[in-house]
């Protein structure tokens, strides 16, 4: 990933926010050109902490491509200790700085590949918005279940995974968007993984966005991604 590029893109998507907005998250005003987005972002969040509210032991958790950081300190508390991880140096200073007053988070800047960590250090490592920019998602799965306690668990969500039907045409909206930015060399770091390939996995979806299209006549917020559990069996070796 060219982080240069990444943040240059952001910066273009009104995506880089002021250390009081980024405070707020994921609460923005209805005014804000990406409040609806971030409502949507709200209500993941909202299914994981209720989900992480039935386990009563304590829990290490790691929040892989963490970005700002809103996430990891949102979940972040005594029973719950967080790290967020990232290779974007610029909002990942912004996340300590801006979080710094909560003790159940830190922030670490490193590659997942290359990270110092023990293996079988954590309960549930997540992939938030993040698994778009791994070329190879089993090859970074097969890796994280070695940094899972036994029964730990990898939860994706707020990204798309896509059918074989769906590959060729999300490519090219990648492709087309990136292009009306003004970078279109980022389509190059943007990569489209399919739910087939969670399959080795045995993967459990927790939320589907099947119901979406009622939510939304309801009037209710809803995500349009999955999200998915990927459970480490308590017998396997690291």
């Amino acid at each position: 990933m060219d982080i240069d590029l990444y943040l240059r893109v952001r910066e273009k998507e009104g995506r880089l926010y002021s250390d009081d907005l980024l405070a707020r998250l994921p609460s923005l005003p209805n005014g804000h050109p990406l409040a609806g987005e971030w409502r949507a972002r709200s209500a993941s969040a909202s299914r994981l902490t209720r989900y992480l509210s039935r386990r009563p032991e304590p829990l290490r958790l790691l929040d892989l491509g963490c970005g700002n950081g809103w996430l990891s300190n949102l979940l972040a508390q005594p029973a719950r200790r967080v790290v967020g991880m990232d290779q974007n140096h610029i909002e990942l200073r912004q996340a300590a700085r801006v979080f710094s007053s909560n003790p159940h988070v830190c922030f670490l800047e490193a590659d997942i590949f290359s990270a110092p960590f023990p293996l079988a250090r954590f309960d549930i490592i997540l992939l938030a918005s993040v698994i778009q920019y791994f070329p190879d998602l089993p090859a970074l799965l097969t890796l994280l279940q070695k940094y899972l306690k036994p029964n730990g668990e990898i939860h994706i969500f707020d990204s798309p995974l896509y059918s074989d039907a769906e590959i060729d045409a999300a490519h090219q909206r990648t492709r087309k968007y990136y292009a009306s930015l003004g970078f279109p060399q980022m389509a190059d770091y943007y990569f489209h993984h399919k739910f087939s390939e969670l399959k080795p996995f045995a993967p459990q979806v927790l939320y589907s966005p099947r119901a979406l299209a009622l939510k939304r006549l309801l009037g209710r917020t809803a995500s349009p991604f999955m999200w998915v559990r990927l459970k480490k069996p308590a017998g396997e070796g690291l």
